[in-house]
């Protein structure tokens, strides 16, 4: 009669294959994937810290494009303004953080937000991954196209939060004629 094969492997040998990793595999795999993790995560940070400011910096520039196109429709003035994150149904009184702000029908030609106009965007999120600074407190469309504000031109400015230098800067650009654009880095507005 012929041995069985199983008759013929030590059992110490057959504990052996059935049991998966030992220990020592198992902390050298979480040593590798710490490390990997590690290398890979500030890379993470800043791929995300720019897409933050491209989108919101994208947003700024199609509520200009938005607002510009409503005044010419609807002849008559839309307002495009900054507010403060505690009332964002109020524009705020002077340029600084663009974090939080509202496009709406200016029906009343007042340039605030009151009772009878609609709101045709607003954004409410406050991101702590960036600062978002203008020059003007609000930007107000005529029928024709043209963009008036307190500052003539407007330059809104999204940076990281703690980045010195930023390299994904973006500044959405307004101009009098009321054409917008978005540019990279520190240049100057066109």
């Amino acid at each position: 009669m012929i041995p069985s094969l199983a008759a013929s492997v030590p059992a110490a040998r057959r504990r052996r294959s059935r049991a998966g990793f030992t220990l020592v595999e198992l902390m050298v795999t979480i040593a590798i994937v710490a490390i990997v993790a590690a290398l890979g995560v500030p890379s993470f940070m800043r791929v995300l810290a720019r897409h933050v400011i491209n989108s919101q910096a994208e947003e700024l520039q199609d509520a200009v494009r938005i607002g510009r196109n409503e005044a010419m429709k609807r002849s008559g003035p839309v307002v495009l303004c900054r507010t403060e994150e505690t009332n964002p149904s109020h524009c705020a009184g002077s340029g600084g953080s663009w974090q939080t702000w509202v496009l709406f029908t200016d029906v009343n030609r007042s340039g605030a937000f009151a009772a009878g106009d609609a709101i045709l965007r607003q954004h409410m999120d406050v991101s702590s991954r960036m600062t978002v600074r203008g020059n003007a407190s609000s930007i107000r469309f005529e029928a024709t196209g043209i963009a008036h504000a307190d500052t003539g031109s407007t330059t809104i400015v999204l940076a990281e939060r703690n980045g010195g230098g930023n390299p994904w800067q973006r500044q959405v650009c307004v101009n009098p004629r009321g054409e917008v654009a978005v540019i990279a880095g520190d240049a100057t507005c066109p």
